[in-house]
């Protein structure tokens, strides 16, 4: 043992590398025990299996995963490469690589469900931009001008109710051929047809036994007093009628109507208050029949005036006051009148009185 060695005696240092690892271990100094390890590795330090590194990491740590390497490098060797083992791997399995994927769009364990906005899909809001208003003046006509206006068709009507299926009921009282019609009921439900005949634009002459209850009806309708002639009930009248100005002719009274020339876009509408065995004719003979509620005894008459089959015939006594029955046989319907305000203001609330 030389002087050089004796002194270096008191401060023992660990035996050198072999020959073989003396180019590693320079590389690598021996760090003291008591000083914390740095949070990474340094890229010259041994690669830890399993943990994400730089390629040149591993390429130049290769030759320290070797078994015998950490035992013969004494203790701070063998510290430190505990030490990168640990971390390494705690953070290569709480790396958010490892989680599982989920479905895009789906809700986390701290998110509320996904909700769908079908419904606000097809509604939404749209901006237009304001329409500009159309200038174009106001012109008048003459009435010369105004009396080339000419409707053409197959027949007028208006509308009397919704049958059972809601669907709209058109009563068509005026056709280029004279029509004769019924109706069983009060006198309520007869100045309803002609009120609404007016509204559509007919002329309405009556021929009752109590004229007084129809001598407002034009003016309730029209505001006019000249649409509507009330006649003595003996009376006959010659009244032009044209597809422009139908007419309608109202007989309210017990005993039968004058005899009148039938005559085109005129309709004969006779009113029967109470249905007897003497009426069966004339029922016969209407080509449209209407009827409120009827009596058992009146139900009998009807049924075998126009052959009603049996469950036309049964629900006859049943009808509601706001409801009527249009008999044609097995065509037969059921309406609902469905009276707007105006007319329950002027006529009053259905019922057959």
């Amino acid at each position: 043992m030389n002087w050089q060695q004796q002194r270096a005696q008191p401060y023992p240092a660990p035996p050198p590398p072999p020959p073989q690892q003396q180019g590693a271990a320079a590389a690598h100094p021996p760090s003291p025990p008591q000083q914390p390890q740095p949070p990474a590795p340094p890229p010259a330090q041994p690669a830890v299996l399993g943990a994400p590194q730089p390629p040149a990491t591993q390429q130049q740590a290769a030759p320290d995963t070797q078994p015998a390497a950490g035992t013969e490098a004494g203790y701070g060797y063998a510290s430190a490469t505990t030490a990168e083992v640990v971390r390494p791997q705690a953070l290569a399995v709480a790396a958010p690589a490892g989680a599982p994927p989920t479905a895009p769009g789906g809700a986390g364990p701290a998110q509320s469900p996904p909700t769908s906005d079908r419904g606000h899909r097809d509604w939404r809001v749209r901006k237009h931009r304001a329409i500009p208003r159309l200038r174009i003046g106001t012109h008048y006509a003459p009435d010369h001008a105004l009396d080339q206006l000419q409707l053409t068709g197959a027949s007028f009507g208006f509308r009397l109710g919704r049958n059972q299926s809601g669907l709209p009921v058109a009563l068509s009282l005026f056709q280029p051929s004279p029509r004769t019609a019924c109706l069983i009921g009060g006198v309520w439900l007869a100045k309803l047809v002609a009120f609404r005949a007016l509204r559509l634009g007919a002329r309405v002459v009556v021929s009752s036994v109590e004229p007084d209850g129809w001598a407002d009806l034009g003016r309730a309708a029209t505001g006019r007093a000249d649409r509507v002639v009330v006649l003595a009930a003996d009376m006959a009248a010659d009244v032009t009628a044209s597809a422009g100005r139908p007419v309608l002719r109202l007989h309210d009274a017990p005993h039968p109507p004058a005899a009148e020339q039938p005559a085109p876009w005129r309709t004969q509408l006779t009113v029967l208050r109470q249905l007897v065995p003497p009426h069966g004719t004339v029922l016969a003979q209407a080509d449209l029949v209407i009827a409120q509620r009827l009596t058992p005894n009146e139900t009998s008459v009807a049924a075998t005036a126009l052959r009603l089959p049996p469950a036309v015939a049964g629900q006859l006594p049943r009808l509601r006051d706001d409801m009527v029955a249009t008999l044609a046989g097995p065509a037969s319907e059921f309406v609902w009148l469905e009276p707007t305000e105006p007319e329950q203001t002027r006529l009053g609330r259905p019922n057959r009185s």
